[in-house]
Formats: structure tokens, sequence, C-alpha cells
């Protein structure tokens, strides 16, 4: 089964794949429809997060290269479109120098007799911060010492955040969320921890089962449950790889013990279409979307 994420004004789709719940989906669409909720909004968090990201990022590298270059000739790459920054290739590659950069080792006695003044002043303002006997230090320590680390480390430390921004779970909802309506599928649902790229998450009050077996609810001796009994007009999303997470052997004895079903923090129901080879169209499109204000609609092919 194949349904699709249609955004309005733009047209731009993002194709999903079933692998599991075909039926929550299909009524949980009916029931939107019918009560007029198939429209959804990430309520910009995608733009204004991903914007913040690509800004400090781009900070960072503009900082880091105003003063790297002229201790050990190397420059990190500079994207003059922000957007370019969301291809992973070129993140992975941005920390790969990053880290071969940690390598670097700074000659300050070099630097201090080069014919470059802007190299020598560096130089020599090292060799005024450092005792005698020290003649060579890495470059993360120089950068500290030119008061440049916080750039630096940021270079690494904003791949990350863009990276894990994406892999992490975004909220499209209805402006009807709150709305709740009852899962007759309790039976037959499945639930995991498996990485999916469209769920229907846990953001209504109550445990799941595997919550109260992870946090010592042991012999459920409270009442606070929540395993899907109803649904809400909303669902996540993310680009993250697609992975199966199989319950850990202790959580299906403890419910087995218990007589419960395995029910944890999501009821998992597709993935995108060909992810890895459309990751930065992808990543654009939902950007841009959000950016825009763009509500989006599930079409079920």
């Amino acid at each position: 089964m194949k349904f699709s994420l249609v955004f309005e004004n733009s047209d731009d789709c993002i194709p999903f794949v079933v692998v599991n719940n075909d039926n929550i989906l299909e009524y949980f669409v009916s029931n939107a429809e019918n009560n007029s909720c198939n429209s959804f909004s990430d309520n910009q968090t995608i733009s204004n997060t991903v914007s913040k990201l690509l800004n400090e990022l781009h900070n960072a590298l503009s900082l880091t290269n105003s003063t790297m270059p002229t201790l050990c000739d190397i420059r990190f790459p500079e994207n003059t479109k922000l957007l370019e920054y969301l291809d992973q290739r070129f993140l992975n590659k941005q920390h790969e120098q990053w880290v071969l950069s940690q390598k670097q080792i700074i000659d300050i006695d070099g630097l201090r007799f080069s014919q470059n003044k802007q190299i020598s002043e560096i130089g020599w303002k090292l060799h005024n911060m450092l005792p005698d006997d020290i003649r060579r230090i890495c470059l993360a320590e120089a950068m500290q010492k030119l008061g440049f680390i916080f750039p630096y480390e940021e270079v690494n430390m904003t791949v990350h955040r863009l990276e894990n921004f994406f892999a992490k779970n975004i909220e499209f909802k209805s402006d009807a969320k709150w709305e709740i309506f009852n899962n007759p599928f309790l039976d037959s649902m499945v639930s995991s921890n498996d990485i999916v790229n469209f769920s229907f998450g846990y953001t209504y009050v109550g445990r799941q089962f595997y919550n109260k077996w992870q946090f010592w609810d042991t012999n459920l001796e409270c009442i606070d449950h929540y395993n899907y009994e109803t649904l809400e007009y909303a669902f996540q999303i993310n680009l993250d790889r697609p992975q199966t997470i199989p319950y850990s052997k202790e959580f299906i004895s403890w419910c087995d013990k218990n007589v419960v079903k395995p029910v944890s923090c999501q009821i998992p129901i597709a993935n995108v279409v060909d992810l890895e080879k459309n990751l930065t169209y992808y990543r654009t499109m939902l950007y841009k979307n959000s950016q825009s204000g763009n509500r989006a609609k599930i079409i079920i092919n």
C-alpha cells in the first residue's frame, strides 16, 4: 500500500510505502476526510529550526576560515547558498575534514618567521602566550588561544544538530488535533521500536506498556495507561534511515508475565520511497513548504 503527503500551493509530494498498520492509516485518513481534518501543518517548526541551524553552520565556517588558513593552510568549504548545506554528502565531508584538522600541528616559530606579515603576527601572538619551550601545538589549542575555539568546535556541532533534526520525529497536526477518536484496531495493531519515517507517535497523556516497563512500574500498580486506545489528528515524520529494532527479550518476558500486548511509543506506519537517493531533495522540500506555511494532505494512492 502506498500514499503520499502532498503540500498545498506547491503540489510538492513525498511518497510513502506502508510497512505496518495499513488499516489504521486508512481509518485515520477516512476520519480526517469526513471531519474536514485532512490538512496538517508543522507550524513552521522545520523552517524556524533549520534556518537557525543553517545560519549557525555558515557563521561557524566563516569565522573559522577567517583564522584557520593562516595557521595551517586549511579552509573548510563554504556554500553561498545556505540550502546546499542540507546535502548529506557535504555534511559528511565537512565532518571528515573537521576530524582530520584535529591532527594538524602548528609550528609557532614557523609562523613567527614567515615572510607573510599576517602569518608572522599570529605566530608572535601565540609565542607571547606560551612558554618558550613549547614550539608546537595542535590546531584546536591555537584556535583556543586566539579566541576562535567556539566557532571551530561549532563547525562539528552544527553538522550534528542539522543531521539530528531531520532524524527526529517532526509533528504535523490538524487544527482539530485534540478531537480524539477511538482506535478500533487495538487487538491487531502493531507497535514497535523500529525507526520508520511516518508514524502515529506519543503526544497524549499516559504511559505505554514499554514506558511502564522501562521506568519500573513492574507490577502495573499505576493506572496511567495510554496504549493508543484513542487517536488524534496528528502524525510524525522524519528522514532518518529506517531500521528494525526488535523488542528486548526482557520486555517480552514482562509482557507475557503481565498478560499485556507489547506497545511502545509509536504506531509505525510507513517509510519514504527511495529516501537515500532523494534525501537532500526531501529535506529541502520540507524546509521550503514549512517556510511558506503550506499545509499537507494525506492522499492514499
